[in-house]
């Protein structure tokens, strides 16, 4: 329970994956229901591929689109049965419109960086590679422009959104998150590729 509850890594993820499952499972259920209704064929791969895609975008918006503490307090009443509500107030978040990198050239920021900086920067990038790997896949038409477009979009709407739920629009993250996407779409486009040939 104490690593459930945690603001680990691992913690946040233990705490949206119920919440990712069901909803894929729910999806999928409703998707095969629907197919079989109308006698459509099934293809196993992409209804895996939908699956996985649905789950990743509910764990993903839990994580970055709610209050920070959200699902820490929903599993500590669930665990606890005490109702704790550690929630920001709506509109109650802040701007950083500073790079880390930057400050770190300037001076602002001296020393080694810190653990949780190094995983607060490698995360906003890992967490946004299997983006880039479900939109070509899942969406083939999106090329070209409307790839560039989606990579740029997505997380800056993620950003814009942060502050109104009382997380902060973090230009770090924005540019992590712009680069997980490209990483994600540069390995399906060397692994697509590869295949062609």
């Amino acid at each position: 329970m104490h690593l459930l509850l945690s603001d680990s890594v691992v913690g946040l993820f233990l705490q949206v994956l119920p919440v990712s499952l069901l909803v894929g499972l729910v999806f999928f259920a409703v998707r095969l229901h629907r197919q079989k209704k109308q006698r459509r064929s099934v293809s196993r791969n992409r209804e895996l591929l939908l699956f996985l895609f649905v789950c990743y975008v509910t764990g993903l918006a839990n994580l970055v689109l709610v209050p920070a503490n959200f699902w820490r307090s929903f599993w500590y009443h669930i665990c606890t049965g005490v109702p704790v509500w550690d929630l920001p107030a709506l509109f109650s978040g802040g701007f950083n419109f500073l790079p880390t990198f930057v400050r770190y050239l300037t001076g602002e920021l001296t020393g080694a960086p810190g653990r949780w900086i190094l995983t607060m920067l490698a995360g906003n990038l890992l967490m946004f590679v299997p983006m880039g790997v479900f939109l070509p896949l899942i969406f083939p038409r999106l090329q070209g422009g409307k790839m560039a477009a989606a990579i740029l979009l997505l997380p800056l709407a993620v950003e814009l959104w942060q502050p109104v739920v009382g997380r902060s629009f973090d230009t770090d993250d924005l540019l992590l998150n712009t680069l997980g996407i490209l990483a994600g779409w540069a390995m399906v486009r060397l692994v697509l590729g590869k295949g062609k040939r």
